[in-house]
């Protein structure tokens, strides 16, 4: 029996939802990185940070609640489809890891396109290179990934913290900031000139720093996606409703300690720390790497948990949870869109490095957010009602089941 793409009919609507509130959540850190050289500048020391009290605020907020949980949400449900993926294909008599092994590879493959020609920040890229890992788990005893889990958490955590406390603790050296202080003003010329090609060369240059960085994270990810198989095998994904009381007890648990053990980003997330002059004592940077490693997810969980319990309760037809959904179900179009159309704002008219709203860079941004937002709410119902999948949903369902899907619903 062949293994064909799933209908629209054979979702999960829950898991749409989760999906489509966890891609929207996404721009609001990586927004930082599309509007300007601001958090490059910061990083290597190339200006000085004169961040206004609103700017502080929001940023410091931001790293609390947003940065690190909502990709920690996607990686969650991304571990979550692909065991759908794999139990579907072995009740249809099909190879699971064979079918998989293709679609991360189409995966990696438009990751590279991807990070050069649109966002540098790219995590597909990582997540076909993780998710071909992923493929010695699949036929792995819970108890076997509950341990892996907690491992790869563990080291995680060990990793992030001596990786803040070393960069902390070492400048960077002249040449280096020399190189990047060419490399910005050639991007900016280039956006100021709408030379693209420019454009291109500098994002090629920022997606080989910023992936090779990604490198210490490979651990956590797959940990991450484990959680996601794990959380399918246990019922949750499949039927959320009848696992109703453990995602109470989650969410009961994961936010109160997930808001705790975050706190120290508040001054040290990726968007805080462009809004914070003061230098970070030795305590809040290790809390920081805890943070990262352990309280992003945590606090992710008791955000999908509490998300799963009132689509449970009400249901995701209707309102915003509808247009959720619809986001979901397009999940890697919206996820390309927003890159798109970061694009068209900050090359095509010119507000790269430029963008502010009453004078604050930062208002100007998470304008530009919620914009985009409204644009992927409105789009993907609309899009849904005439569509079964995506465009670019239907050709990674096409590469990776070498079946044609049919595109009209």
């Amino acid at each position: 029996m062949t293994a064909v793409p799933v209908a629209p009919s054979e979702r999960q609507p829950a898991l749409d939802v989760l999906r489509g509130a966890a891609l929207l959540g996404i721009l609001l850190v990586n927004v930082q990185l599309m509007a300007g050289p601001q958090l490059i500048e910061q990083l290597f020391g190339l200006r000085d940070v004169t961040a206004s009290a609103l700017e502080r605020v929001l940023g410091g907020l931001i790293g609390w609640l947003v940065a690190g949980k909502f990709i920690s949400s996607f990686s969650i449900l991304f571990g979550v489809g692909a065991a759908l993926i794999a139990e579907r294909a072995l009740a249809r008599g099909r190879a699971p890891r064979r079918l998989l092994a293709r679609r991360y590879g189409l995966l990696m493959l438009a990751g590279l396109a991807y990070m050069v020609l649109l966002f540098p920040g790219d995590v597909l890229f990582l997540y076909g290179v993780i998710g071909l890992v992923l493929l010695a788990f699949l036929r792995a005893r819970d108890r076997t990934l509950s341990i892996w889990i907690v491992a790869l958490l563990a080291l995680s955590a060990v990793a992030l913290t001596a990786l803040s406390v070393s960069e902390a603790g070492a400048g960077t050296d002249a040449a280096t900031t020399e190189l990047v202080a060419t490399a910005l003003a050639d991007a900016e010329l280039a956006y100021a000139t709408g030379a693209y090609g420019g454009v291109v060369v500098w994002q090629a240059g920022q997606s080989l720093f910023i992936q090779s960085s990604a490198l210490v994270s490979l651990p956590w990810t797959l940990a991450l996606f484990l959680i996601g198989m794990l959380a399918h095998r246990r019922g949750l994904s499949l039927d959320p409703a009848g696992g109703r009381a453990t995602l109470v007890r989650l969410a009961r648990v994961a936010l109160p300690v997930g808001l705790v053990l975050n706190l120290p980003l508040l001054l040290t997330g990726p968007v805080a720390e462009t809004a914070s002059t003061a230098d970070v004592a030795l305590p809040v940077l290790i809390g920081a790497g805890i943070a990262n490693a352990i309280g992003a997810p945590v606090l992710a969980v008791g955000y999908l948990s509490v998300l799963a319990v009132v689509v449970v309760d009400r249901g995701a037809e209707r309102g915003i949870r509808r247009r959720l959904a619809a986001l979901g179900r397009i999940a890697l179009t919206g996820y390309l869109l927003q890159s798109i159309l970061a694009l068209v704002v900050f090359f095509g008219f010119g507000a790269y490095g430029r963008l502010a709203l009453l004078g604050e860079p930062i208002l100007g941004m998470l304008a530009f957010v919620v914009s985009v937002w409204v644009a992927l709410l409105a789009f993907a119902p609309w899009w849904t009602a005439r569509f079964r999948y995506g465009p670019f949903e239907w050709l990674w369902r096409w590469g990776t089941y070498g079946v044609r899907p049919r595109m009209r619903g």
